[in-house]
């Protein structure tokens, strides 16, 4: 890529840091819990975990809770390679930050463990098990807020779900086949045991235990398309999700089994929509796309107002995921990800 042609800062936003070392395309992004370090996974099968070099830099900005930081070095601080004989298509920090979980085009899913022996600054993650099961490529994995819980989806047209027990051992409580096409991301309600997926059948599907039965509680429709992405506000009340249709669509959410629409932007980019990440400290949702852009939109509580445009964030490449940091003091900092095989953090104007 001619990273000439990457775009360093648009209106509202600045680039704070450039992480190179994948080979290949990147395809998912997930923020440790303490907002201070970033996972990324790639074609090159591997999974690389970035950190300032300056480890204080992120810890001042918490601790004055600033919204300005000027641009600064990272570096990879761990390699996480020799679990996938493919493409990891999707990384998740547990909600402890002591685990990693990954989706693999080669079908499994790999679980690593941070080596409890290991200084703090040394961050090794150790390829603690191996999930089968999936017929198919494994396209997302997602944690549940407690960590008690791991979904796991496929081109296979499955969700699976598993329970987290002791000693990097998980058990299969459910597999869920009522989706009728690839299956192409789970995502957890953030306060309830509720999980929702996404499909190239154009659905998302809302999925809840009854007395250790997972069944299907709604079939939420709308999109004409493939839907690619979703996420949920803080409290869980909306959730917005995109689609290859170029739409964003918020939602109502009340219950498991009520859902309602609530807004539609029509045409939000001119090419498929990826991703699409809801800031859980700002009313501030980022999208991104196969026309080489990342919009930031504003929440109004009754629609999006397009707040900013990264024009080119990856240059001439596609967009594949936007990342909000998950602590409140760093939550104006947003990382992507694209086909050049690069992650971005750009620092977001107030």
């Amino acid at each position: 890529m001619d990273q000439a042609t990457t775009s360093k800062s648009a209106r509202g936003a600045t680039l704070i840091a450039e992480l190179t070392g994948h080979a290949e395309p990147v395809w998912s992004l997930s923020w440790h819990p303490s907002g201070t370090l970033l996972a990324s996974s790639s074609s090159d099968k591997t999974v690389r975990i970035w950190g300032p070099v300056n480890a204080q830099v992120l810890s001042s900005a918490k601790a004055a809770s600033t919204s300005t930081l000027q641009p600064h070095a990272w570096d990879c601080k761990s390699l996480l390679d020799g679990g996938h004989k493919r493409t990891v298509r999707s990384v998740a920090f547990a909600p402890n930050g002591n685990v990693l979980a990954t989706a693999s085009f080669d079908a499994t899913i790999g679980i690593w463990d941070k080596d409890p022996s290991a200084k703090e600054s040394e961050l090794e993650y150790d390829y603690a098990a191996t999930l089968e099961g999936h017929e198919n490529e494994a396209k997302a994995v997602a944690w549940s807020a407690d960590g008690g819980l791991l979904a796991t989806c496929s081109r296979d047209k499955s969700v699976w779900i598993w329970e987290v027990l002791e000693d990097n051992d998980f058990e299969c409580l459910s597999v869920l086949q009522e989706h009728t096409q690839d299956v192409k991301m789970v995502m957890w309600h953030p306060t309830e045991e509720v999980l929702a997926s996404v499909s190239y059948d154009d659905t998302i599907r809302f999925w809840k235990d009854d007395h250790d039965d997972w069944y299907c509680t709604k079939v939420v429709q709308g999109h004409e398309s493939t839907v690619w992405g979703i996420d949920f506000d803080r409290e869980g009340r909306h959730f917005i999700t995109c689609s290859d249709d170029l739409s964003l669509r918020v939602w109502q959410y009340d219950s498991a089994e009520s859902i309602h629409p609530l807004a539609t932007v029509a045409n939000a980019h001119t090419r498929p929509i990826y991703s699409v990440a809801w800031n859980k400290h700002r009313p501030w949702i980022a999208s991104a796309a196969g026309d080489n852009t990342v919009i930031i939109w504003e929440w109004t509580g009754l629609g999006l107002v397009r707040r900013s445009v990264l024009e080119r964030p990856h240059g001439e490449c596609d967009v594949n995921c936007v990342a909000w940091n998950p602590h409140p003091a760093l939550a104006h900092l947003l990382a992507t990800c694209g086909d050049d095989g690069v992650v971005r953090i750009w620092q977001i104007a107030e």
